[in-house]
């Protein structure tokens, strides 16, 4: 052991032995000349600032993150952004291929949205047309179970014509294939339409009524000529079940067009319309989808694909920064003093010279725990402020966090020693007046572990009682 050493090791004993000395002897000689007497303690109210804070920790954190990608899946065509580009509101961020297959899909959809709404307006265009159409193919059904029924009737009496009757019949005969003829006309003009076409319709409905008349007066010809025979009679029933239920159905088609377009057609082509609508919206949303575009004005923070890459998912992430938040924990037993809307002070391990304020806008139900530590945990807004920087704040940042529970400036204070609790919430102190304690009540505001408020009942400057204690 070096002299050195020794030397400091001696001096340390001495004075240990000193100390012992002294107190030995302060004990056992000088207690008999202690005096005990009591002493009034007072203190002065004054103005002052009363703050209530709890303090804890907290992290820069990103408010709300926005996830984008395309509509569908799909290789990346072009990209416009990198990790850290600040991009306004519509700024193109990337762009997908297959935009050409897309861009038809869509043109072919608004071909069919016009077709579709054609088909609709025709209904209502034509509709006095088809009504007359169907009133006159009415007369026309009545017309001819007129003429089946007569010839029906006349075979039934199985009486022979004279002579004159078959010269009618012959001319009848004659008028009807005129109009076969013109049906025959006017059905070959519209052969090679399609088959749902009203005018090729109209035709074939036409020449079938032409051929039925036709072959009845046939009939009633040769019957006037001689007797029918029992397949005569056969077709002629036939021809008047025909003929009736072709009348009922002229009925039940005049009926339903006579007010407006057909009732049932109309709601065929109102959901043709619908359903081309539809898909054109949804290939529209395809289309634009297919160009990637800032939502809001914001910072890229994160970027997962690269040009040729195909993705089916978002693959950039954004946020806006402008408005910085924090992430803050509290110990639990500061409970009671964190709640929505109270004022925050912020300062940053990396800016120490600069104090950010904010506002608490979210506290969480359940303590949040990591490992063996519970906290409370709460969500912070920074206020805006045109003064401070906030370019120099970086994701992640740590802080030191003041949440103020509670302010008051300027206002009268005692310390808490001074109170006088005479019931929950009712407080009195004893004032010095001309030499003597008188007790006043008091209505106290914020208070802490130091200081009261006194709100009324104690002014500024006069002396208060903090209450006696021994001395000697």
């Amino acid at each position: 052991m070096s002299s050195r050493k020794k030397m400091l090791i001696v001096f340390f004993v001495i004075l240990i032995l000193a100390g012992s000395g002294y107190a030995y002897y302060n004990f056992f000689y000088e207690a008999d000349e202690v005096v005990e007497e009591e002493s009034l303690q007072t203190s002065r109210a004054r103005r002052g600032d009363l703050i209530l804070y709890a303090s804890g920790s907290g992290t820069l954190i990103v408010g709300d993150e926005i996830a984008l990608g395309f509509g569908t899946s799909g290789s990346v065509a072009e990209l416009y952004i990198q990790v850290g580009d600040e991009v306004r509101a519509g700024d193109v961020l990337a762009v997908q291929a297959d935009r050409e297959q897309q861009e038809a899909e869509v043109a072919s959809d608004q071909l069919a949205v016009r077709n579709a709404q054609k088909t609709l307006d025709d209904l209502y265009t034509n509709a006095d047309l088809v009504a007359a159409q169907a009133l006159l193919e009415l007369a026309q059904a009545q017309e001819t179970l007129e003429d089946v029924e007569y010839t029906w009737y006349v075979q039934q009496e199985g009486n022979r014509a004279s002579q004159s009757t078959i010269d009618a019949a012959r001319a009848e005969l004659v008028l009807a294939q005129n109009k076969l003829d013109q049906a025959q006309e006017e059905y070959n003009l519209q052969y090679g339409k399609p088959k749902d076409d009203p005018a090729r319709a109209q035709a074939i409905t036409k020449l079938a009524t032409a051929q039925a008349n036709y072959d009845s007066k046939l009939r009633n010809l040769n019957w006037y000529l001689g007797a029918p025979s029992e397949i005569d009679q056969a077709l002629l029933d036939a021809d008047v079940a025909m003929a009736k239920a072709q009348l009922a159905e002229a009925e039940r088609n005049y009926e339903r067009v006579k007010d407006g377009p057909d009732p049932d057609e109309v709601a065929k082509a109102e959901l043709e319309l619908l359903n081309a609508e539809t898909k054109l919206e949804v290939s529209r949303s395809i289309l634009e989808e297919s160009i990637l575009r800032a939502p809001v004005d914001g910072t890229i923070l994160l970027v997962d694909a690269e040009v040729g890459q195909s993705v089916s998912s978002s693959f950039i992430t954004m946020a806006n920064l402008s408005q910085p938040y924090l992430e803050i924990y509290l110990d639990e037993t500061d409970m009671g003093n964190i709640v929505v809307g109270y004022e925050v002070e912020v300062i940053f391990d990396a800016l120490p010279d600069l104090i950010f304020t904010g506002q608490v806008i979210q506290v969480d139900p359940s303590l949040y725990r990591s490992g063996q530590v519970s906290t409370i945990r709460g969500k912070v807004v920074l206020n805006e402020n045109a003064s401070m920087d906030y370019s120099k704040l970086l994701i992640g940042m740590n802080a030191s966090v003041d949440v103020i529970g509670g302010r008051a400036e300027g206002v009268v204070l005692v310390p808490v020693e001074a109170l006088r609790e005479l019931s929950p919430g009712e407080y009195a102190v004893f004032v010095e007046e001309d030499g003597e304690l008188t007790m006043r009540v008091v209505e106290v505001g914020l208070m802490d572990f130091t200081f009261a408020e006194i709100k009324s009942g104690v002014e500024a400057g006069e002396t208060v009682s903090t209450g006696i204690v021994e001395t000697q």
